[in-house]
């Protein structure tokens, strides 16, 4: 069985590009880039955030730990890449 199919790859919200920098103020770290997608990484004192990011509409998704490991999971895994990209537009339309 593959971790990745027990995991739902949808968003806990979308937020505003003001609720991103809040939540990414001390910082934040590009993960991993397919395709318009990028999963990044935030801190907000010693609080981590994981969202996913679409260039082409600018949308941020905030993502829970548990998916932001298994979308790297299947990137560095060497997964098809369409899988990885598939999981992240179910992300982005996980909320509106």
């Amino acid at each position: 069985m593959v971790m990745s199919e027990s995991v739902s790859f949808t968003a806990e919200r979308k937020v505003t590009r003001e609720e991103f920098m809040e939540l990414a103020q001390n910082g934040m770290r590009d993960l991993m880039d397919i395709e318009q997608y990028k999963l990044v990484d935030g801190y907000k004192g010693e609080a981590l955030s994981h969202f996913v990011y679409d260039t082409a509409t600018h949308d941020c998704f905030l993502i829970d730990l548990r998916t932001a490991y298994e979308l790297l999971a299947l990137s560095l895994a060497g997964e098809n890449k369409q899988q990885v990209l598939s999981s992240l537009k179910k992300i982005a339309s996980s909320v509106s």
